[in-house]
């Protein structure tokens, strides 16, 4: 039967594995297998990037969602004064 393991145990193994910590340590402590340990490690080494980049994407949605609220915000503002304009004028 195999065992699911967590992306945070999975990282933390990696993590150990590139610090240099003995792959037979690493092993014992989570209670993974040896090949567990390199397959995690060679992951986290090609697609590390992807952490950064993927909170950038997200950073980004955030802060064009954001600019879209004051727009609009700015537009409902202009119009109401536009309008106290015409009402103390007229």
């Amino acid at each position: 039967m195999k065992k699911k393991h967590s992306a945070l145990v999975k990282f933390k193994v990696a993590l150990a594995a590139l610090t240099g910590q003995p792959i037979i340590d690493i092993c014992n402590q989570y209670e993974v297998a040896e090949s567990l340990v390199h397959k995690w490690r060679k992951q986290l080494k090609e697609e590390g990037v992807v952490v950064f980049t993927q909170g950038n994407k997200n950073q980004k949605a955030f802060y064009e969602q954001e600019m879209n609220k004051l727009y609009q915000r700015i537009g409902q503002l202009s119009t109401e004064n536009d309008f106290l304009k015409k009402v103390v004028d007229g």
